[in-house]
């Protein structure tokens, strides 16, 4: 399958980290969402961050939304993709 990850800012302000598998008639479709959050780092006591599951109670893999709820989207940065696609993977890149 092709990566074709992209990182996605909504108008709720939230960034959504995942696959795009389909776009057309005004909808997206995304698998494996996933979204930042900040986290305490138990080595340093500084904050940190980590990818986890976009929508927590769910059990769809693929999620559809309207185009009208994103504001941009793009590639994310290298270092980012590889640790987004290493979390739904469970493969290190």
């Amino acid at each position: 399958m092709e990566n074709n990850v992209k990182v996605l800012k909504l108008i709720t302000g939230e960034e959504v980290f995942a696959r795009v598998t389909e776009e057309e008639n005004n909808l997206i479709t995304f698998e494996k969402p996933m979204t930042l959050q900040s986290v305490p780092n138990k080595k340093t006591g500084q904050m940190g961050v980590a990818l986890i599951p976009w929508i927590m109670s769910g059990k769809s893999e693929k999620i559809t939304i309207s185009t009208d709820h994103i504001i941009a989207q793009d590639k994310p940065k290298e270092q980012v993709e590889k640790n987004y696609l290493s979390t739904i993977t469970g493969l290190t890149l």
